[in-house]
């Protein structure tokens, strides 16, 4: 009896984790020095701002890497992207005015594969907004 518990709740957890988590997905091709845009309007007035924008894009790719450049409300970055496993995603916090870590909003922009005849990169943007209070509007580029 408690074999059949076992595999139901095992069966279970397999089909509940399979849902989709992500709030906002967005596949991107991006050539050199091409800047991605990402307008993202938050539902709140407690900041001084209540919109952002999200600017990315990619400068080199060398040895299979990528370098990646983020500019996020003013705030620049530069990473080094892989696509091995934890070297092909960063996460981006969204909002800063929950207490708990785990309720903010965030971003996962990951680099999937390059594409060597066309000097294209793919870049996954994936987005989790628990409470939906963000909207999100790519500007450029316009698939």
């Amino acid at each position: 009896m408690s074999k059949i518990i076992f595999i139901f709740f095992f069966l279970y957890t397999l089909l509940e984790g399979n849902k989709n988590i992500w709030d906002f997905t967005h596949s991107f091709d991006l050539k050199k020095d091409q800047i991605c845009k990402i307008k993202i309007v938050k539902d709140y007035k407690k900041t001084f701002q209540n919109q952002g924008i999200l600017k990315f894009r990619w400068t080199l790719y060398h040895n299979k890497r990528l370098v990646f450049l983020l500019d996020y409300e003013g705030f620049k970055k530069q990473f080094i992207l892989e696509t091995r496993h934890k070297l092909n995603a960063i996460k981006v916090f969204l909002t800063d005015d929950y207490k708990r870590i785990d309720q903010r909003p965030f971003g996962i922009i990951k680099f999937v594969s390059f594409d060597a005849s066309k000097h294209k990169a793919k870049i996954d943007l994936y987005v989790r907004d628990r409470a939906k209070r963000l909207e999100i509007k790519i500007l450029t580029p316009l698939k």
